[in-house]
């Protein structure tokens, strides 16, 4: 054998030697990369008892299975053994499973709990604390949207308790805005006060009436400085109740501004309750869109200043409950019987004429002064009472003038 035949044979033993290595390499390398897909072909078992040891991956697939096949209490399960064991960007897909097993306020108090237990809060667990509505865990807003009417005669003060209803109510103030009907009243909106969801706890059933904890807010309604409070917050059936605006975080405009005329005394167009109905449809109460009875036209037209041409009478179902037969005093379909209607231009009229006399509109302030006295919770009955007062709402001087005059009562 030649000195070349020998240097050749050399090297094929060196090169298969290396070929040799390089493929016990890439076997190795394999066997990792392909260690976590292999997951998916385990038994179940294995695979179940991988996660209780803290595999994560092994979790994470168990959850997404369990996820698929329904079983969400499992699923729920097995994305918290995910969490333990370190796959924390699943938090998302666990609260959006919580929220759609549990509801949005037991979420909310997983995430704040989860929350209190951690020394740091990232950027993406702060953005899911806006969420819902932890605003202490959230990143401080730029600015707050507020608008205002150079002669403004009535303010509200916007709150609401996740991001979600911050967006909303930035939207319906922008559609305030551009509508050209509403944005001519006298109104005010101050910055958005943000109550954390696990303290203003808004209800979200679909169907009925959203209520929330409202007590929370009054320090701020004793403050002063609003007359009116504008909830954004919950899911629900919008309403107004003593001052108090309650919006779903998916109101529309439409169902906005049908909320904001009961502000200003606007009774429904529609059939009341039957309790409603035998409260509100007295010959005595002179409401801007309802009369009672037609005999009363006279008494109407003088109390709104208004001339016969102005109004064209229309039987409407308000007060079919109580037996009687109401009218609204313009004869096409209104924004108060069916929310997407019009807001005639008498009743813009009419609003105007309301809000020149702002100090007769109930200030929820005088609302939360009743709150107190039934707790008995003089200091702040009397705190709230000087807020109305101070606005002139004359129920409010009066309660005050008869307190003075008992030493011995608030």
């Amino acid at each position: 054998m030649n000195n070349r035949q020998k240097l050749l044979n050399k090297k094929g033993r060196f090169s298969g030697f290396f070929h040799l290595k390089t493929a016990l390499v890439m076997l190795s390398l394999y066997s990792l990369a392909g260690c976590e897909p292999a997951l998916e072909h385990l038994p179940e078992q294995q695979l179940m008892d991988k996660a209780q040891q803290g595999h994560g991956a092994a979790a994470l697939l168990l959850a997404k299975k369990r996820q698929q096949q329904g079983d969400f209490p499992a699923a729920l399960n097995w994305y918290q053994k995910a969490l333990d064991a370190g796959l924390s960007n699943e938090l998302a897909a666990l609260l959006a499973l919580k929220q759609r097993q549990d509801g949005f306020l037991a979420t909310a108090s997983y995430l704040e709990h989860r929350l209190q237990q951690q020394q740091t809060v990232n950027a993406a667990e702060a953005d899911l604390a806006a969420n819902y509505g932890l605003w202490h865990y959230a990143q401080s807003p730029a600015n707050l949207a507020s608008s205002s009417n150079s002669s403004c005669r009535l303010t509200l003060q916007p709150v609401v308790q996740s991001k979600a209803g911050s967006r909303q109510l930035q939207l319906l103030q922008q559609q305030w805005q551009q509508d050209p009907q509403l944005s001519s009243l006298a109104v005010c909106f101050l910055p958005e006060k943000r109550i954390n969801s696990t303290d203003l706890q808004c209800s979200y059933q679909s169907g009925q009436r959203i209520q929330c904890q409202y007590q929370v807010l009054t320090p701020d309604v004793a403050k002063g400085g609003f007359s009116q409070l504008l909830v954004v917050a919950g899911e629900g059936t919008a309403n107004y109740n003593n001052g108090i605006v309650q919006l779903a975080e998916s109101s529309s405009f439409e169902v906005f501004r049908h909320e904001f005329a009961h502000i200003l005394g606007f009774m429904d167009e529609y059939s009341l309750s039957t309790e409603v109905a035998q409260t509100e449809c007295r010959s005595d109460k002179i409401r801007p869109n309802l009369l009672t009875d037609k005999t009363q036209l006279d008494i109407y037209l003088q109390h709104w200043q208004l001339e016969k041409t102005d109004v064209q009478l229309q039987p409407v179902e308000s007060c079919d409950n109580a037996g009687v037969q109401a009218y609204a005093p313009v004869s096409n379909l209104s924004f108060m019987r069916s929310h997407e209607a019009q807001v005639p231009d008498l009743y813009i009229k009419l609003m105007q004429k309301v809000l020149a006399k702002p100090e007769l509109i109930m200030p929820v302030q005088y609302f939360y002064a009743y709150l107190a006295r039934q707790e008995q919770d003089w200091y702040h009955w009397r705190l709230l009472m000087d807020q109305a007062a101070k606005q002139g709402y004359p129920d409010a001087l009066h309660s005050l003038q008869e307190a003075s005059a008992i030493p011995t009562a608030p």
